[in-house]
């Protein structure tokens, strides 16, 4: 290529670039980890993807939050006592977990920073060294419920995945749900739209959008696994995905009607008795309980030609994949933490406040959300063989981590 030309193509990336850096953040949608220090924050109002760079962080031992009632110290770090949350994202290798939020009545976007100690820090966007990159083909006239702008859904959920950035949501083009693949530093980008058969509503669908979405190796394929409202969850070989593609996705389960998937994430669940783990994906949806799916059970069904016709609706949600319900009431986000836990974002269910606890991966429940059990009464004793071997370490575990070490009990001597 002509020298001339070369120099032309580098002053006006170098000079998007800096107008990219120029841009202010107007909105926030969804936040995502990527390289080193990197945090993606997708604005859906100017249909833009901005890249932070944080300052490092230093590496420190698992700790679990207990975080009760973060309505005060947000209030505080954003300024308002109005604000509404919009994602969670755990800073890998860290005790960091940032959440992005909606503040005031202009809802202006916020990101902070929250440690196990409680030190919430809101981070100063205009002073954050930042690069953007628009969108292509966002847009959409419709207004939803006479509130909610069709933009509102450019970006759904966004992760971080083998050195590039996928973005979900809807595009101004006939086949409107759409999942955007960004190389980072942002330089290309890639547009390929989604079909599904929606189970409940027994067609194939073009417009709703991808609500979460992970990504796992199943049955030695890359593979994206998306969730979509009321409930199907899908599958999609991500070597599919190139540009202009439009590609049909296959349907492995209905996971339950009015469900909105608001995390997934692929984890691993230590087996107490066995000592094995075994790899699994955590779905948390809004009005629905969540759920936690193996692998294997997700791989069986990839492995046939997906759901087609309409599901039996006195079958559990998820039964043909194996799923198994899971205790995490109130949950708005979720996130791997580390090894051992899953670190969540809630609202307690009787105060409504806003909490950031962490889960044991172990037991993938608190202890103390169980109210008051048998086994809380200072007279109980733990006599069976399985209850000292198996059920009192448990909670022993499960005490110390949640700040209750006064409440251990001492196992039975031999």
């Amino acid at each position: 290529m002509d020298m001339k030309i070369l120099a032309a193509l580098a002053a006006a990336f170098i000079m998007s670039s800096a107008a990219a850096s120029a841009q202010t953040q107007t909105s926030i949608s969804k936040i995502a980890f990527g390289p080193a220090n990197t945090l993606f924050a997708a604005d859906w109002r100017t249909g833009r993807i901005y890249a932070y760079t944080l300052g490092p962080a230093t590496s420190a031992a698992s700790r679990p939050f207990n975080l009760l009632d973060l309505q005060v110290p947000l209030a505080k770090a954003v300024g308002t006592e109005r604000f509404r949350v919009d994602d969670l994202a755990m800073r890998p290798g860290t005790n960091e977990a940032y959440i992005a939020l909606d503040a005031g009545r202009r809802n202006e976007p916020a990101i902070v920073r929250v440690t196990p100690a409680g030190t919430v820090t809101k981070l100063d966007l205009a002073r954050t060294h930042s690069t953007s990159v628009a969108l292509e083909k966002t847009g959409g006239g419709v207004t939803f419920w006479d509130k909610v702008p069709e933009r509102a859904y450019t970006v759904t959920d966004m992760k971080w995945h083998k050195g590039r950035l996928y973005v979900a949501g809807l595009a101004n083009q006939s086949f409107s749900s759409t999942l955007r693949i960004l190389s980072y530093p942002f330089a290309s980008q890639t547009i390929a739209s989604v079909e599904m058969y929606h189970t409940v509503h027994n067609q194939w669908e073009t417009r709703a959008p991808i609500r979460a979405m992970t990504f796992a190796n199943v049955g030695g394929v890359d593979t994206l696994l998306a969730g979509y409202l009321c409930s199907p969850l899908v599958s999609i070989p991500v070597a599919s995905l190139v540009d202009g593609a439009h590609v049909k996705a296959k349907t492995l389960a209905e996971l339950g009607v009015a469900g909105i998937p608001q995390s997934m994430i692929v984890y691993d669940q230590p087996d107490m008795q066995s000592g094995k783990s075994y790899p699994f994906v955590l779905i948390t949806e809004r009005y629905r309980p969540s759920v936690a799916i193996p692998l294997s059970g997700i791989e069986k069904e990839n492995a046939g030609a997906g759901i087609t016709a309409p599901p039996s609706m006195t079958a559990p949600p998820g039964a043909n994949l194996g799923a198994i319900v899971e205790d995490f009431d109130g949950a708005l986000r979720i996130d791997n933490q580390d090894a051992t836990f899953f670190v969540a974002l809630r609202r307690n269910l009787d105060t409504g406040a806003p909490e950031l606890v962490s889960y044991d991966k172990r037991a993938s429940f608190r202890l103390s959300d169980a109210d008051v059990s048998e086994y809380d009464f200072p007279a109980y004793k733990y006599n069976a063989d399985y209850q000292q071997k198996y059920i009192l370490p448990m909670q022993n575990m499960l005490k110390k981590e949640e700040g209750y070490r006064d409440l251990v009990v001492a196992p039975k001597a031999p």
